[in-house]
Protein backbone atom coordinates (compact mmCIF):
# COMPACT_ATOMS: atom_id res chain seq x y z
CA UNK A 1 0.00 0.00 0.00
CA UNK A 2 1.25 3.09 -0.91
CA UNK A 3 1.14 5.96 1.95
CA UNK A 4 1.23 9.39 -0.15
CA UNK A 5 0.80 12.57 2.10
CA UNK A 6 -1.58 14.99 0.33
CA UNK A 7 0.29 16.86 -0.21
CA UNK A 8 2.41 14.40 -2.88
CA UNK A 9 -0.72 14.01 -5.03
CA UNK A 10 -0.32 15.56 -8.70
CA UNK A 11 -3.15 16.86 -9.75
CA UNK A 12 -3.91 17.67 -12.90
CA UNK A 13 -6.11 19.41 -14.72
CA UNK A 14 -7.25 18.89 -18.31
CA UNK A 15 -9.65 21.97 -18.69
CA UNK A 16 -7.00 24.99 -18.06
CA UNK A 17 -4.37 26.22 -20.53
CA UNK A 18 -1.54 27.06 -18.53
CA UNK A 19 1.01 29.58 -20.46
CA UNK A 20 4.32 29.25 -19.37
CA UNK A 21 6.91 32.10 -18.31
CA UNK A 22 9.55 31.08 -20.65
CA UNK A 23 12.01 33.14 -18.05
CA UNK A 24 11.54 30.36 -15.77
CA UNK A 25 12.05 27.66 -18.34
CA UNK A 26 15.69 25.66 -18.46
CA UNK A 27 15.79 22.77 -20.76
CA UNK A 28 19.02 20.23 -21.49
CA UNK A 29 19.53 17.47 -24.03
CA UNK A 30 20.35 14.44 -22.60
CA UNK A 31 22.49 11.91 -24.50
CA UNK A 32 19.94 10.05 -25.48
CA UNK A 33 18.51 13.06 -27.31
CA UNK A 34 15.57 13.61 -25.63
CA UNK A 35 15.05 16.80 -23.33
CA UNK A 36 14.79 17.14 -19.55
CA UNK A 37 13.46 20.58 -17.95
CA UNK A 38 14.11 22.32 -14.68
CA UNK A 39 10.72 24.24 -14.02
CA UNK A 40 9.69 25.99 -10.89
CA UNK A 41 12.71 23.56 -8.94
CA UNK A 42 11.40 20.23 -10.42
CA UNK A 43 12.78 18.13 -12.99
CA UNK A 44 10.83 16.32 -15.71
CA UNK A 45 12.57 14.07 -17.87
CA UNK A 46 11.78 13.28 -21.67
CA UNK A 47 9.68 16.59 -22.63
CA UNK A 48 7.76 16.03 -25.16
CA UNK A 49 7.26 19.36 -27.21
CA UNK A 50 4.54 19.37 -29.68
CA UNK A 51 2.98 21.84 -31.46
CA UNK A 52 -0.51 22.66 -30.67
CA UNK A 53 -1.14 24.40 -34.27
CA UNK A 54 1.64 21.98 -36.41
CA UNK A 55 0.27 23.50 -40.16
CA UNK A 56 0.06 26.76 -39.57
CA UNK A 57 2.24 27.47 -36.80
CA UNK A 58 5.36 26.59 -35.85
CA UNK A 59 6.65 28.48 -33.73
CA UNK A 60 3.66 29.20 -31.07
CA UNK A 61 1.24 27.65 -29.14
CA UNK A 62 3.88 24.53 -28.29
CA UNK A 63 2.91 22.57 -25.85
CA UNK A 64 5.43 21.19 -23.47
CA UNK A 65 4.11 17.64 -21.96
CA UNK A 66 5.52 14.27 -20.35
CA UNK A 67 4.28 10.94 -19.45
CA UNK A 68 4.52 10.36 -15.81
CA UNK A 69 5.12 7.22 -13.73
CA UNK A 70 1.96 5.38 -14.84
CA UNK A 71 2.76 6.34 -18.50
CA UNK A 72 -0.09 9.07 -18.49
CA UNK A 73 -0.20 12.08 -20.76
CA UNK A 74 0.73 15.20 -18.84
CA UNK A 75 0.82 18.22 -19.65
CA UNK A 76 3.12 20.81 -18.08
CA UNK A 77 1.91 24.07 -19.77
CA UNK A 78 2.09 25.96 -23.19
CA UNK A 79 5.02 28.41 -24.88
CA UNK A 80 3.04 31.61 -26.09
CA UNK A 81 5.83 31.83 -28.37
CA UNK A 82 9.35 30.58 -29.05
CA UNK A 83 10.46 33.81 -29.87
CA UNK A 84 10.02 34.44 -25.60
CA UNK A 85 13.31 31.88 -24.90
CA UNK A 86 16.36 32.84 -24.88
CA UNK A 87 18.57 31.51 -27.91
CA UNK A 88 20.19 28.88 -26.95
CA UNK A 89 17.07 27.57 -25.24
CA UNK A 90 15.41 28.54 -28.62
CA UNK A 91 17.52 26.50 -30.35
CA UNK A 92 16.83 23.02 -28.52
CA UNK A 93 13.38 23.67 -28.94
CA UNK A 94 13.23 24.22 -32.90
CA UNK A 95 16.01 21.83 -33.39
CA UNK A 96 14.02 19.48 -31.34
CA UNK A 97 10.48 20.07 -33.49
CA UNK A 98 12.48 20.24 -36.97
CA UNK A 99 13.43 16.61 -36.14
CA UNK A 100 9.98 15.51 -34.71
CA UNK A 101 8.23 17.25 -37.42
CA UNK A 102 9.98 16.39 -40.33
CA UNK A 103 8.41 17.08 -43.42
CA UNK A 104 10.01 17.09 -47.01
CA UNK A 105 8.06 19.05 -49.54
CA UNK A 106 7.21 18.17 -52.81
CA UNK A 107 8.57 20.03 -55.53
CA UNK A 108 7.94 17.92 -58.48
CA UNK A 109 5.14 14.99 -59.54
CA UNK A 110 6.13 12.99 -62.35
CA UNK A 111 2.97 10.47 -62.06
CA UNK A 112 0.70 9.25 -60.09
CA UNK A 113 -1.09 5.61 -60.04
CA UNK A 114 -3.57 3.82 -58.66
CA UNK A 115 -3.30 0.17 -58.37
CA UNK A 116 -7.28 -0.39 -57.66
CA UNK A 117 -6.74 -1.80 -54.11
CA UNK A 118 -6.80 1.33 -52.28
CA UNK A 119 -3.55 2.73 -52.35
CA UNK A 120 -1.64 4.90 -54.86
CA UNK A 121 1.81 5.79 -55.72
CA UNK A 122 3.12 9.21 -56.48
CA UNK A 123 6.77 9.51 -57.92
CA UNK A 124 7.82 12.80 -57.11
CA UNK A 125 11.01 15.19 -56.28
CA UNK A 126 10.75 15.90 -52.61
CA UNK A 127 13.58 17.88 -50.38
CA UNK A 128 14.74 14.86 -49.34
CA UNK A 129 15.27 13.43 -52.56
CA UNK A 130 13.27 11.96 -55.54
CA UNK A 131 10.93 9.19 -53.48
CA UNK A 132 7.86 6.83 -54.62
CA UNK A 133 5.48 7.89 -52.10
CA UNK A 134 2.74 5.23 -50.97
CA UNK A 135 -0.64 5.96 -50.05
CA UNK A 136 -3.22 3.97 -48.15
CA UNK A 137 -6.94 5.53 -48.48
CA UNK A 138 -5.71 8.27 -50.22
CA UNK A 139 -9.04 10.36 -49.89
CA UNK A 140 -7.81 10.56 -45.99
CA UNK A 141 -4.27 10.70 -46.35
CA UNK A 142 -3.62 12.99 -49.90
CA UNK A 143 -5.21 15.70 -48.24
CA UNK A 144 -5.90 19.38 -49.62
CA UNK A 145 -5.62 22.07 -46.23
CA UNK A 146 -7.24 25.66 -47.91
CA UNK A 147 -7.14 26.01 -51.38
CA UNK A 148 -2.98 25.78 -52.31
CA UNK A 149 -1.43 23.32 -49.24
CA UNK A 150 -1.60 19.55 -49.85
CA UNK A 151 -0.50 17.22 -47.05
CA UNK A 152 0.52 13.79 -47.72
CA UNK A 153 0.58 11.28 -45.28
CA UNK A 154 2.63 7.90 -46.84
CA UNK A 155 1.62 3.90 -45.24
CA UNK A 156 4.96 4.46 -43.38
CA UNK A 157 3.89 7.14 -41.43
CA UNK A 158 5.89 9.56 -43.48
CA UNK A 159 4.42 12.69 -43.81
CA UNK A 160 5.11 14.96 -46.76
CA UNK A 161 3.61 18.34 -47.83
CA UNK A 162 3.55 21.00 -50.55
CA UNK A 163 3.22 24.65 -49.51
CA UNK A 164 1.50 26.24 -52.65
CA UNK A 165 0.61 23.35 -55.06
CA UNK A 166 -0.03 26.44 -58.02
CA UNK A 167 3.58 27.19 -58.02
CA UNK A 168 4.29 23.45 -59.23
CA UNK A 169 5.28 23.12 -62.68
CA UNK A 170 2.21 22.56 -64.98
CA UNK A 171 2.91 19.41 -65.34
CA UNK A 172 2.75 18.33 -62.02
CA UNK A 173 -0.48 20.31 -61.25
CA UNK A 174 -2.35 18.59 -64.23
CA UNK A 175 -1.15 14.97 -62.11
CA UNK A 176 -2.35 16.10 -58.90
CA UNK A 177 -5.24 17.56 -60.53
CA UNK A 178 -7.46 14.38 -60.39
CA UNK A 179 -6.55 13.66 -56.30
CA UNK A 180 -6.88 16.91 -55.10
Amino acid sequence: MNDMNKGDIEVYEVDKLNILDCKKLKFQKEASGYLTLDFDGKIYHKVNPTRLIPFYSKDTYISINYENDEKEFREIGVIRSLSELEDEQRELIVTYLEYKYHMPEITKVYSIKDNMRGAIFVKADTTSGQKTICIRDWYQNFRMRGYDYLYVNDADGNKYFCNDIHKLDKKSQQILEMYT
